[in-house]
């Protein structure tokens, strides 16, 4: 409860006679006196004269307190709003203040200065503080210094001079600014750890994937020692009791089961042979000089190893139903046609290219993505990330095509990050994605493109002696800050002359990339796109990861099918860069 300040101290009436004596005042003190119909004055805040009183009208004497008086107080009862009248300021104010019209002070008779004063100040303060945000509390303080100046003058007489005050939040929106800083440290806690997670996810895939190609390329090397060994049901138990010697009774039982079920077969095939060659022997179908040509052949189709006696002519092939189990190993090699008999027309099997698939010899073909991640891209990372998981799933989908594909993917802005190292895309390949950062140094994408395409090369012709000039996809959606420093290096990329490797570079610009930068990047004038003036940006991203997609798939299939041409299209929403410059 704020304690009371009087400022009329004395109240007194005016005697006149001629023994009257005129009491005496203070400095802090202003005598103003009022007549019987109230009218106040005051001389120069003095007491009247003897001479002044026993003739004057006034009837009473009020003694007001001029004095400085300074007050501290917490304006708890009356809290200042915040914006949006959510929260509120809880004020503590340092004031100073004096009377600097008494008679005011008598004619409205003010019997307490202190709601007067704390009344004005929290009338000029609450839209002050409205104007900021809880959090704001230490700009909302400097701007009432500021609105104070140098003093506020009130109409009933009073004068502040001095004010100080502090803004603390209330206990609900100290909770709530706790509440929210404790907020922003655990997303910013949760991000570091998603940070760590996601290179520890990293690590991992890269050793699944390491470990996956050492498996396969164990079995491979497994496969070219067999060379070509048959793989009948007993080779197939030799190489699993190899493996794995513990199951040496389970397969043992089952290698002999499988070969009594193929005797009971052979029985019964043999059982029906007979049968039928008694019956056209019985209905005179078969006469006997027809029987010994056909011995020959009956006998083998029983499993013979040579059933021709001794001097006897070699017979023509008049029985013609295959055996179950196939010409004997040794000196019973199925014979076709003798010389003589009329032989069938031979039949050439064409295989439809759509079914090729690739193998070493048709060589394999380099694709390098280039993704501008400058900050000036920051507002469309997203489409790009997704883009390139879009990318990363069509190549594992289009598994007949992605053997003969080796993709890097980069990403270019103050420094250029290895997103994706080059290799085959295959279900467990790691898919990348993009991070915005800095400005856009076109050098420097360029000149590591330099440095990874001769290193890249070179180990893919150690495994595979025919390699296609690398491709270069660069999708570029703001103009360099390195002037034009980035020729040079550029240059040196694809002179063909001077650069064994130098690739064809497929540009695409989006966003505020010029379209003269992307027809001088592209090496070709139909391999360089801009999208449509005012087309949105999100939906051309979208459009040129599909033809991405498709353009990779190509390629990797025209490679198969023998053909080298390289057919680029421009994505739906583009237009050649050139036309526009």
């Amino acid at each position: 409860m704020t304690t009371p300040l009087p400022l009329i101290l004395e109240v007194s009436p005016v005697i006149r006679g001629p023994f009257t004596v005129t009491r005496a005042t203070t400095p802090s003190r202003a005598v103003v006196y009022a007549t019987a119909g109230g009218e106040v004055t005051t001389f120069d805040g003095k007491p009247m004269r003897w001479s002044q009183q026993a003739l004057s009208p006034y009837r009473t004497r009020y003694d007001v307190d001029t004095g400085d008086h300074r007050r501290r107080a917490e304006l708890r009862s009356t809290p200042l709003p915040s914006h949006g009248d959510v929260h509120f300021f809880v004020a503590t104010v340092d004031v100073a203040f004096r009377v600097h019209d008494p008679c005011e002070i008598v004619r409205r008779n003010v019997t307490d200065a202190m709601p007067i004063v704390y009344g004005a100040i929290v009338d000029r303060f609450i839209p002050i503080t409205r104007s900021f945000g809880i959090e704001q509390s230490a700009q909302a303080e400097d701007a009432l210094r500021q609105h104070f100046g140098s003093g506020w003058v009130l109409p009933e007489g009073i004068t502040i001079f001095a004010l100080s005050p502090r803004l603390l939040p209330d206990e609900a929106a100290s909770r709530y600014l706790r509440e929210k800083v404790e907020a922003g440290r655990t997303v910013e806690l949760n991000r570091v750890r998603h940070d760590v997670h996601v290179q520890q996810a990293m690590h991992q895939g890269q050793l699944d994937q390491m470990q996956q190609h050492h498996r396969i390329q164990a079995a491979r090397t497994e496969l070219t020692e067999l060379g070509d060994r048959p793989l009948d049901p007993a080779e197939l138990i030799r190489l699993h009791l190899a493996r794995n010697p513990q199951d040496t009774m389970t397969a043992m039982q089952l290698l002999a089961a499988h070969e009594q079920a193929m005797l009971q077969r052979q029985d019964l095939h043999n059982q029906q042979t007979t049968e039928l060659f008694r019956f056209l022997v019985e209905k005179d179908l078969i006469l006997a000089a027809d029987v010994e040509p056909m011995l020959v052949h009956t006998m083998r189709r029983l499993g013979a190893t040579d059933a021709r006696p001794v001097g006897l002519p070699a017979a023509p092939a008049g029985w013609t139903q295959p055996p179950v189990l196939g010409p004997a190993a040794h000196g019973a090699a199925a014979q076709g046609p003798e010389d003589g008999r009329d032989k069938p027309p031979a039949v050439i099997l064409e295989q439809d290219p759509k079914s090729r698939v690739w193998t070493p010899a048709a060589g394999v073909q380099p694709v390098y993505v280039m993704v501008d991640e400058s900050a000036e891209v920051a507002p469309y990372i997203g489409d790009l990330s997704n883009g390139l998981h879009t990318l990363h799933d069509c190549l594992v989908q289009a598994a007949d095509v992605s053997p003969a594909i080796r993709l890097a993917v980069l990403g270019f802005a103050d420094e250029v990050a290895s997103r994706l190292r080059m290799d085959v895309v295959t279900a467990g390949s790691q898919s990348p994605w993009l991070t915005p950062r800095g400005p856009a140094n076109y050098a420097n994408a360029f000149e590591t493109l330099l440095d990874t395409i001769g290193h890249d090369i070179e180990a893919l012709k150690a495994q595979q002696p025919n390699v296609r000039r690398p491709i270069v996809f660069f999708l570029s959606g703001s103009a360099p800050r390195d002037g034009e420093s980035w020729t040079s290096p550029y240059r040196r990329l694809v002179d063909r002359a001077s650069h064994r490797y130098a690739p064809n570079v497929v540009a695409c610009g989006i966003g505020a990339a010029p379209p003269a930068l992307i027809a001088t990047i592209a090496t070709e004038p139909t391999f360089g796109f801009v999208m449509v003036p005012d087309s949105d940006v999100h939906a051309a991203i979208a459009q040129y990861w599909r033809a991405l997609a498709a353009s990779v798939i190509d390629s990797g299939r025209a490679l198969i099918d023998g053909s080298g041409e390289l057919t680029i299209s421009p994505p739906t929403g583009f237009r050649i860069a050139s036309e526009l410059v």
